[in-house]
């Protein structure tokens, strides 16, 4: 019984992913992977600005339904250039999105659905523009 209780929270409010990874393409797009945690079919990506610090100051979302999220390059924050930091970090949910059609509808869809979904991942991914 306590096994099943056990799994159905999991699958509910699945753990944050880990082993987060980022890298800068040749494109220019910024790809992140992480290791899916179990129990979770989507995941939003939040972002900040350059050389942002800030947890809170993450303020764009990317939405995926697998352990990879592509960050193109026409997408990156204005003002970022050579050298610069974009900080990344992965929210797991153990549902998709309530709505939207494209990856930014349905990120907003998922954050502002109240839908719990994992802590953010740790520890910050930054990636050098």
């Amino acid at each position: 019984m306590k096994l099943i209780m056990s799994l159905q929270i999991q699958l509910l409010h699945p753990n944050a992913p880990q082993n987060v990874t980022g890298v800068k393409k040749s494109n220019g797009d910024i790809e992140i992977s992480y290791d899916a945690p179990l129990g979770a079919v989507a995941y939003l990506t939040h972002y900040g600005d350059a050389n942002t610090t800030d947890p809170h100051d993450a303020k764009y979302r990317g939405y995926s339904e697998t352990t990879k999220f592509t960050l193109a390059a026409a997408d990156i924050p204005a003002g970022a250039t050579t050298g610069d930091k974009i900080p990344f970090y992965v929210q797991a949910y153990g549902v998709v999105a309530p709505g939207g059609t494209t990856n930014v509808e349905k990120a907003a869809a998922l954050h502002d659905a109240n839908i719990e979904g994992s802590a953010w991942s740790t520890p910050v991914v930054e990636v050098t523009i």
